[in-house]
């Protein structure tokens, strides 16, 4: 007999028969079965929206360290073609402006909270980074390579826009309730 068989046989035999006696464990093994499937969607689910979420994270603020460099991008710009250098930087610098702006909107659907910390990440590095970029624009280009380094731009105003972005983006990814954890963290527990 087929396991269905069994199941119709066991559900049409009388009270106290043997054919009932595996009635009640079959709908409770069914139940439980149910049960595991349900968990391993939703928890696979999770997971995968989690990875995603990681990646689209990690890519705002590879972003945004991209736009830090452009200061020293202009500074170090080919002295020999103003004319491409400027094209070429503007060109470039145009789309990142353009993947910033989209990643300000994603991130503020995939959560507010993490959302809001990087629309004053990106506020406060458009601020500073900019005033360095207008800068390097109006400096002679590097004459030489011993001349490339930093000369003196320092980004040390935006680390704790930088340390609440990623502490955010722990939160939301953690085990626990981000609103928990912010919570917690509050008083002095986490």
């Amino acid at each position: 007999m087929t396991y269905l068989h069994l199941i119709l046989a066991g559900a049409a035999a009388k009270p106290g028969s043997a054919g009932s006696a595996w009635v009640a464990p079959t709908i409770v093994i069914s139940i439980i079965a149910l049960a595991v499937s349900i968990c391993t969607f939703v928890l696979a689910g999770r997971r995968t929206r989690l990875d995603r979420q990681r990646q689209v994270f990690g890519d705002a603020m590879d972003a945004v360290m991209t736009y830090r460099e452009y200061p020293f991008i202009v500074f170090r710009r080919n002295v020999d073609e103003p004319t491409r250098e400027r094209q070429r930087i503007s060109t470039d610098l145009s789309a990142l402006q353009a993947r910033l702006n989209g990643f300000k909107g994603r991130l503020n659907v995939e959560d507010p909270y993490v959302g809001a910390r990087f629309d004053e990440l990106l506020a406060a590095t458009r601020r500073i980074v900019g005033s360095m970029i207008a800068e390097a624009w109006n400096r002679e280009p590097a004459p030489s390579d011993d001349r490339v380094h930093n000369p003196g731009w320092d980004f040390g105003e935006l680390e704790s826009y930088d340390e609440a972005f990623l502490r955010a983006v722990a939160d939301h990814l953690g085990g626990l309730w981000a609103p928990a954890r912010r919570r917690l963290r509050e008083w002095g527990i986490g």
